[in-house]
């Protein structure tokens, strides 16, 4: 029979491929509740790949043979990839009638950061180099732990802090789909630490390799198309978090400075943040606090 759940345990189940049946419920008569559908996410096994590995073709092969077996691999990714668009389509579409968003913007000053960076990476090979991403990163999960009205989540009519800051970082896939796991405890993590697991985090995200706690648990979300050459980029809030934040591409652009004009090396910071939780006011000191940090790298 049907599984009592609530509305958003069922949306939640949707997202994160938890099989509502056979849970069992701590809500009101057994029901499924949300907290129940993300200790399932949390315990659960790994994230199937969106995209299935191709085999690799046998070289005896007589030519064309093997054509309709490709084919229906390349139909196969291709259902998959469209499914997993109409899945964040549809949790898109749900933020935005749902959310009431508000949006700020800032240009921070990486002068201080890229200069310490660069001295930084003197000595390292290029594998262990750090990038701008972590300082960003780093910056704005302190950032998150102080301003605790962009951490967490909106769920059953009241917002429930982030009892941790654990960063979502959006990753962009090979198919076309896209998804948003986490940084488990940012803000305690060295630049070292941070850079070592985005990319672990990346590579296992392309590969189809992530757990489902992985997915279920992001606090804050953060996206970065400034590889792409974006200047600045304005997101939709992943439910039920409260926000997300956007960083364009590093750019020297002129700045007064002191009295004087030069050239410093800045990004744009976006703000979209969840008008139920938090205003104008706060959503502006969190900008503010990533700037601040930012301006000694070396303490990050």
């Amino acid at each position: 029979g049907r599984v009592r759940s609530s509305p958003l345990a069922r949306r939640l189940a949707e997202q994160f491929g938890v099989n509502l049946q056979g849970l069992s419920g701590t809500g009101p008569e057994g029901a499924v509740t949300e907290a129940d559908v993300r200790r399932e996410a949390a315990a659960g096994s790994r994230v199937e790949p969106p995209v299935p590995t191709p085999e690799r073709p046998v070289a005896a092969a007589p030519a064309g043979a093997g054509t309709g077996a490709r084919r229906g691999r390349k139909e196969a990714a291709g259902g998959k990839a469209e499914s997993l668009r109409q899945a964040v389509g549809a949790l898109m579409s749900r933020s935005k009638k749902e959310i009431p968003h508000y949006y700020l913007a800032t240009t921070l000053d990486l002068e201080a950061g890229m200069a310490w960076m660069a001295s930084a990476n003197g000595g390292r090979p290029v594998a262990s180099r750090l990038v701008p991403s972590a300082l960003l990163l780093k910056a704005t999960a302190l950032a998150a732990k102080e301003v605790p009205e962009m951490n967490g989540f909106f769920t059953d009519g009241s917002f429930h802090p982030g009892t941790a800051v654990h960063l979502g970082v959006a990753v962009a896939l090979r198919n076309g789909g896209l998804v948003a796991p986490a940084l488990h405890d940012a803000d305690a993590l060295t630049l070292d630490e941070l850079m070592e697991q985005l990319r672990d985090l990346v590579d296992r995200a392309r590969a189809g390799r992530l757990q489902r706690a992985e997915m279920a648990d992001p606090t804050i979300t953060v996206t970065n198309l400034g590889d792409l050459g974006v200047e600045s980029v304005y997101g939709v809030i992943y439910p039920p978090q409260v926000a997300m934040v956007g960083f364009g591409r590093v750019m020297e652009q002129p700045w007064a400075h002191h009295g004087m004009l030069g050239i410093r090396h800045a990004a744009t910071a976006t703000l979209s943040a969840d008008h139920r939780v938090s205003n104008g006011l706060r959503g502006g000191r969190f900008l503010s606090r990533i700037d601040e940090l930012l301006q000694t790298p070396e303490e990050l």
